[in-house]
């Protein structure tokens, strides 16, 4: 009969006689134990070979916490740690899970016969975990070579794309006869339908290989739903439908947030109302919530139709990829059925939550939420600034490209506002031709032949101060933001997707030599969860132990949270302050940043006596539930 060697680590003698009998005495594969009450001693003896299974108290006389875990999944990484120790904490087990462990005993707790089973459940979660492991890195090098290839086709695709656009737009500008207007419009509008379906594919892909993280920028959310109605007026108007917009008086004139992806989530359900509504209107509806505690504010945003509504077998399916209403949906009004998905995914990310009401034949409800800040004195000071300046003052402008039509049309676009354009065709000669001109912005092809875009970013800002100070911004057909890291380093200011618009090169010009100092102000949005950090343990520890931890928060913080409640409303605010320590410690261990937050803004208040937590507390039980249901959405 096979034998399993079990390493006991423990300097308690006594300890160790109870956990040494209660594994000879366990029925089944017979256990042998070898103990040791040092460190040193344990990974001498791992180092020889034959050990099966570890049991590791984590205070020992040279080594103490979870230092000594480290050090035992450093040297075997292969070899299952099961915990033994009488620090009943579960913040402590969280983070020993997190840092390999396989599974957190408490000493006392537990009779042999439970023993046995974690000792041999961890033997076999650790084979399993090697063997899904192996498939991971298969998998993963899958979904490499998927962006890779979505980022090449995308790439292609977008290129001529660029030239017909921009070459449209130009002849736009140039065409007096109605007719040929017509065509050139017809030319422009298809032309960008089959924009946003590459943009859509892409997006989605970003989104599931987790490359696509968010901005955080003050923004005007009733100038944002204005322009989006602007937009799509013509569209609406076309079927003879009316699009309104009811904005609140009260709508603070500037929060913060990503308004890019905000528009795109809405632009894209205005243009599904309008797609399924024959008749009648679609109205966007914004609506904003006092601000909270935590300062977050928000924001919910509802776009109504009269359309023909969706069908309550359709209900479950909608949000999912590739999937729409009615398979004849996409023959008659066109569609990959990914906008909803995007939208889904985004708001996610965003820490929000999107949802639908909606009866067969009587129209639908679409609506999202998002948490935003609250925008600083200097983020009004800079929008005021910048409100000022309406016009642009022409500006000398270096476009780097290798491809001729993207140059020719980016050059018109530019000239046609007033800037001077000095074209290169390669990174080389950009570097060469930057000596002796006053550049006030640099436009980077980001895939050329030789020298690419960042090895000539590098280049100008190797050339002294006027190198360092002009901003320089990539121009890209597919920016994904794994890349960000690469071209940052390299001194690049931002990145612009292809085609861009000269309205994105006007708000980049008014920026100015400021750029670089502001862009230091940018990051990752706040959410529910920091997913950046959360996927990164993911990918660290795998999904099951990552959903193993969630669980067992969802286990241990419920009880907390009702015992929080219970002592709140007796006044026992020392004790409320203890208990939403623990909780604060654990939802940090899983990146719950907006949890963890008022976690301890309550715990703060709590040790001064603040009466305030009696208010508050209430509040906690939702934000601990949407948190949740964000980690839930991202580990499914």
């Amino acid at each position: 009969m096979t034998q399993i060697r079990v390493l006991l680590i423990e300097d308690d003698p006594a300890d160790a006689r109870l956990v040494e009998r209660m594994l000879r005495l366990a029925p089944g594969e017979p256990f042998v134990v070898e103990t040791t009450d040092r460190l040193a001693g344990a990974l001498g003896r791992i180092a020889q070979g034959g050990i099966v299974v570890v049991l590791a108290d984590l205070s020992l006389p040279d080594s103490a916490g979870l230092g000594t875990l480290t050090a035992l999944t450093q040297a075997a990484p292969d070899l299952p740690v099961v915990v033994l120790t009488g620090n009943d904490d579960d913040s402590q087990a969280i983070e020993a899970l997190k840092y390999g462990a396989q599974d957190y005993l408490v000493k006392g707790t537990s009779d042999g016969a439970i023993l046995t089973r974690v000792v041999r459940y961890a033997i076999e979660r650790k084979a399993t975990e090697r063997a899904l492991k192996d498939a991971l890195d298969k998998a993963e090098a899958a979904v490499r070579a998927k962006s890779l290839f979505l980022a090449t086709i995308g790439h292609e695709i977008r290129t001529p794309l660029n030239g017909i656009l921009g070459m449209t737009r130009l002849l736009l500008d140039n065409v007096a006869d109605q007719r040929q207007r017509t065509f050139a419009e017809t030319i422009e509008s298809s032309a960008e339908l089959l924009l946003g379906l590459v943009n859509d594919i892409l997006d989605f892909s970003r989104l599931e290989a987790d490359g696509l993280t968010l901005e955080e920028l003050p923004f005007d959310v009733s100038d944002m739903v204005e322009e989006l109605r602007l937009m799509m007026a013509p569209r609406a108007a076309e079927k003879g439908l009316t699009l309104g917009c009811r904005i609140p008086a009260g709508l603070p004139p500037l929060l913060v947030g990503d308004p890019l992806r905000l528009r795109q989530v809405l632009l894209n359900l205005v243009g599904n109302a309008i797609k399924f509504t024959e008749r009648g209107s679609v109205i966007i509806a914004v609506n904003s919530e006092m601000a909270r505690p935590d300062g977050l504010r928000w924001l919910r945003m509802s776009v109504i139709d009269t359309g023909m509504g969706i069908a309550q077998a359709a209900h479950s399916d909608l949000f999912v990829e590739f999937t729409q209403a009615d398979s004849s949906y996409t023959r008659r009004f066109g569609g990959a059925g990914l906008g909803l998905a995007i939208c889904k995914k985004l708001v996610t990310l965003m820490g929000g939550e999107i949802g639908f009401d909606s009866t067969e034949g009587a129209g639908a409800t679409f609506w999202f939420t998002v948490p935003l800040k609250p925008a600083s004195d200097e983020h009004h000071r800079r929008r005021d600034s910048q409100v000022a300046m309406v016009q642009v003052d022409p500006r000398r402008i270096m476009l780097v490209d290798d491809n001729p039509v993207n140059r020719e049309v980016a050059v018109g676009l530019l000239e046609r506002h007033g800037h001077t354009v000095t074209a290169f065709p390669d990174g080389w000669s950009a570097v060469q031709g930057f000596h002796g001109v006053a550049w006030d912005l640099i436009l980077l092809d980001m895939h050329m032949p030789e020298m690419d875009g960042l090895e000539t970013a590098r280049g100008i800002r190797a050339e002294g101060e006027a190198g360092q100070q002009v901003p320089i911004w990539l121009l890209t057909a597919n920016p994904l933001e794994q890349d960000s890291r690469l071209w940052r380093d390299a001194g690049i200011d931002g990145c612009l997707s292809k085609p861009f618009r000269v309205e994105e090169i006007a708000a980049v010009l008014v920026e100015g030599a400021t750029h670089r100092r502001q862009t230091g102000e940018r990051g990752a949005a706040t959410a529910l969860v920091n997913l950046p950090d959360f996927l990164a343990d993911q990918k660290d520890l795998g999904a099951d132990r990552m959903r193993s931890l969630v669980d067992l928060f969802r286990s241990s913080s419920g009880k907390d949270l009702a015992e929080i409640t219970r002592l709140a409303e007796a006044g026992q605010l020392a004790q409320v302050g203890q208990l939403i320590h623990r909780m604060a410690s654990a939802a940090s261990s899983l990146h719950m940043g907006a949890l963890a937050q008022r976690c301890r803004a309550l715990e703060n208040a709590a040790r001064a006596d603040d009466a305030v937590v009696l208010d508050q507390v209430g509040e906690l039980a939702g934000l601990w539930e949407r948190s949740l249901q964000a980690l839930d959405e991202i580990i499914r």
